[in-house]
């Protein structure tokens, strides 16, 4: 559950992402494909046009006053102005498609004009530069570097005088398709900044929940979870509050009847023991007074596995190859390795401790050469503890692990052990969310303990 809320978000990023794509990407191609003219005729059109205009006024009027209309002519893509040469002297041919939309006045003029149409490499410079009239003026172009890409038109006005033009380059299909392309860019990043901002909403109370739910599984203190959400987020909140009350209750209830009969159990059990002594036949004596010592020992391992249920310990961090460290040294003769250094673990130290211990302390009694390692291992903490000793039948490597089971009764009976130490080790580790598993090995048996990766510097 833990990468549910990021599972979550990242496909409708993904969804909303390219359905606007999508969405954009048609309208492109409509634009591009389904325009009725080409947008370079239009620019050309409206060109002849002006032209047209200008060459009415430099024929009808002169000095001043045609200086003065044709500024007035003029505007930020075009200037116009009366010379003794022309500009160019390349003969321009008007396209058959706009040969209808010459203004009469034009019509049979010889018009010369450069082709210099704005490339789509040019994107950027002709959107982005700095468009200075001034650069449409003599011959200022020269100093602008390339930023007002600029054509010519010449047309004859009479034998010394010629009308010229300076015009802003027509652009290609491409280069005004840029301003779609901004649109679709601005309005994606804009819908993915609202779609986080209310996925994260969304997934805030999912990321509480997950963990809540993982520190349950855990064995921990959960408590009430928050109801926040969406309606179907907050019926499984409700549910996961109402599931987690009725588990705590029931195992809590088990416990403590498992408890109250471990503890009434030891009554009888002192009574009979003192009945016991009065009795004449030693032989006899001695071996109730044994089989009620074992009584005694597993009333006393079902309280502590009764207590240890019960037991709500706040979690700490800490150094956990420190930790092991200390546990091997309570036991003569048991060797220690770490193939990492300090880390600070996130755990319930004294129920891991406890552990540790009991699965050392049935390492210890039924082997010997017992040697403890840790290590990192598949994003957790692997710790092996093995010895050199008669292993156990494969058929019970599982069974060892079931309270009040005995692989050989007179060994165990020798020992003190009741086989709750295995179960009680099974229980902690569980509980924080690792696992453990017996092999037999060569001469030996192997305990293999992972603990999830909750590792941090310390």
């Amino acid at each position: 559950m833990r990468k549910l809320h990021s599972t979550v978000a990242g496909q409708l990023m993904l969804l909303i992402s390219g359905t606007v794509l999508v969405s954009q990407a048609i309208i492109l191609v409509v634009f591009y494909f389904k325009t009725d003219e080409g947008i370079q005729e239009q620019q050309i059109r409206m060109v002849i046009e002006e032209v047209a205009t200008a060459y009415e006024v430099g024929r009808t009027t002169s000095g001043a006053e045609r200086e003065k209309l044709l500024r007035a002519t003029s505007d930020p893509d075009i200037q116009f102005h009366v010379d003794d040469v022309p500009l160019t002297q390349n003969r321009f041919e008007i396209p058959d498609d706009s040969i209808a939309h010459v203004p009469k006045i034009l019509s049979g003029v010889p018009i010369f004009a450069t082709d210099n149409a704005v490339s789509s490499l040019s994107i950027w410079e002709f959107w982005f530069a700095e468009r200075f009239e001034n650069c449409l003026i003599g011959d200022e172009q020269s100093s602008q570097d390339g930023a007002c890409p600029i054509d010519y038109v010449s047309i004859q006005l009479n034998e010394k005088e010629w009308l010229n033009a300076r015009v802003l380059s027509p652009v290609d299909e491409l280069v005004i398709l840029l301003p779609v392309f901004l649109s679709a860019a601005l309005t994606l990043v804009g819908i993915l900044l609202i779609v986080a901002i209310i996925v994260k909403r969304i997934t805030a109370p999912l990321r509480k929940l997950s963990l809540a739910a993982e520190r349950f599984g855990q064995g921990e203190a959960v408590g009430y979870v928050e109801v926040e959400g969406p309606d179907e987020l907050r019926s499984t909140t409700i549910a996961f509050n109402t599931m987690q009350e009725r588990l705590s209750r029931f195992v809590e209830d088990r416990t403590k009847m498992l408890a109250a009969v471990s503890h009434d159990l030891r009554t009888p059990i002192t009574s009979l023991r003192l009945r016991a002594e009065f009795i004449e036949d030693q032989e006899l004596k001695s071996e109730m007074i044994q089989t009620l010592k074992d009584m005694g020992s597993m009333v006393e391992g079902s309280l502590a596995f009764a207590r240890q249920e019960v037991q709500e310990e706040k979690s700490e961090t800490v150094d956990l190859v420190e930790t092991l460290l200390a546990l091997s040294r309570e036991f003569p003769g048991v060797g220690f390795s770490a193939g990492l250094r300090s880390h600070g673990y996130l755990c319930r130290p004294v129920s891991l401790r406890r552990a540790i211990r009991n699965v050392l302390e049935n390492a210890v009694n039924y082997g010997s050469n017992v040697h403890l390692a840790v290590d990192s291992e598949d994003g957790g903490i692997s710790i092996e503890i093995v010895d050199e000793g008669p292993g156990v039948p494969d058929e019970m490597l599982e069974d060892i692990f079931d309270p009040f089971f005995r692989v050989d009764e007179g060994r165990n009976t020798e020992t003190g052990n009741v086989g709750l130490g295995l179960s009680i080790a099974r229980t902690i580790i569980h509980k924080h969310g690792g696992t453990i598993r017996a092999t037999n090995v060569l001469n030996g048996l192997k305990m293999r303990i992972w603990l999830p990766g909750q590792v941090s510097s310390p």
